[in-house]
């Protein structure tokens, strides 16, 4: 983040403070993801755990989508996006090791 932009936004899944331009909130056409994460990957993972906490998406559904994406930090992350991680098993390490396992990057 350039040091002349101030922090107007905060990420809806982890807490930290951004910059994004005002002009995207007005939008009404679509919502973009900058007015809700500082990241996209941020966003891809907090529409996961929305539609799993809304009921679109099962437990099988949204873990398989969670193992393709960059969880890295989510110890940082806002409680009730734990919370429902928790829920999906992808806080655990065995979840982790689950996923390892999956794709043969781990050995014992």
């Amino acid at each position: 983040m350039e040091n002349n932009k101030k922090i107007n936004h905060w990420c809806i899944l982890c807490g930290a403070g951004y910059h994004s331009c005002d002009a995207c909130s007005r939008e009404r056409s679509f919502l973009p993801w900058r007015t809700l994460t500082d990241t996209a990957e941020h966003y891809k993972i907090f529409m996961v755990l929305k539609d799993y906490n809304s009921g679109r998406l099962d437990k099988a559904s949204a873990r398989e989508m969670l193992e393709g994406l960059d969880l890295t930090g989510k110890e940082h992350y806002r409680d009730g996006a734990k919370r429902v991680l928790a829920d999906i098993g992808m806080d655990d390490e065995s979840a982790s090791d689950t996923r390892k396992t999956s794709r043969g990057v781990r050995e014992q």
